[in-house]
């Protein structure tokens, strides 16, 4: 019963988050028992850790959003990046406690994160100064958040690079498994990285949330894309050529 309330206080977009999460899930089950592989089951095992981890952070919010109130824009930038470290730490753990490859974006922690957090600098930057005058609720908040790392992960870093590399992965598969499957793995994945900084925006008391969010603008990050692509292209060279 109480989860029944629970659930019909949800918005919109908080129950399309509730079922995409669900059934992203259960196709992460599913991959597993059919393929047992260490690849997979350190995709399960990330995404899973990478969820519970922003749920620790809002359990305790109470306990540490009051301290970065102080400035909250520059603060959301910061905790926003800092969490996205702490997801491409937990991924490359997980991968490495499996034994499986290809998983996180670089074997090494530094490269790894020399390599990633440029794109999540950039992109959380663009989405808390949108945040901060737009104020969508938490639901669209970590939809976009999935969005974000469709254009990230999925489509330069599972698309293009891997393409430019002379690897290019089977176009129609691509487009199969992305809406069915892997955009709804994606959420619990950046929910930390857009969830945190939009909680302390909220207490921002310099701006007011506006009646009718304009929904188009959350995209803007994407715009990001851009540049980091010719960034990562030429440290991927860099890194090629060195080894």
């Amino acid at each position: 019963m109480l989860g029944c309330t629970l659930y019909m206080t949800l918005t919109r977009s908080g129950k399309i988050v509730f079922w995409g999460c669900l059934w992203g899930f259960a196709v992460l089950i599913l991959a597993i028992v059919l393929d047992p592989s260490p690849e997979n089951y350190t995709l399960g095992v990330s995404i899973l850790l990478s969820g519970i981890y922003t749920w620790l952070l809002y359990l305790t919010r109470e306990g540490w959003i009051k301290g970065l109130s102080g400035k909250p824009i520059r603060n959301a930038i910061l905790i926003g990046t800092l969490n996205a470290a702490v997801v491409e730490t937990i991924f490359l753990v997980v991968e490495k406690v499996f034994g499986a490859t290809g998983v996180a974006a670089h074997p090494n922690l530094a490269i790894d994160l020399l390599i990633t957090i440029p794109w999540y600098i950039g992109l959380v930057w663009i989405f808390v100064l949108v945040q901060q005058r737009e104020r969508f609720p938490a639901g669209a908040v970590l939809l976009l958040g999935a969005v974000y790392e469709l254009g990230g992960d999925g489509i330069i870093g599972g698309l293009i690079l891997p393409s430019l590399m002379g690897s290019p992965p089977n176009p129609l598969e691509f487009l199969i498994l992305m809406p069915l499957a892997m955009f709804w793995q994606f959420i619990p994945v950046y929910s930390s990285i857009v969830l945190p900084p939009a909680w302390i925006l909220e207490i921002d008391p310099e701006m007011d949330p506006p009646a009718h969010p304009k929904i188009q603008k959350g995209f803007l990050p994407l715009l990001w894309m851009i540049p980091f692509l010719l960034y990562v292209t030429f440290l991927m060279i860099l890194i090629s050529s060195g080894s």
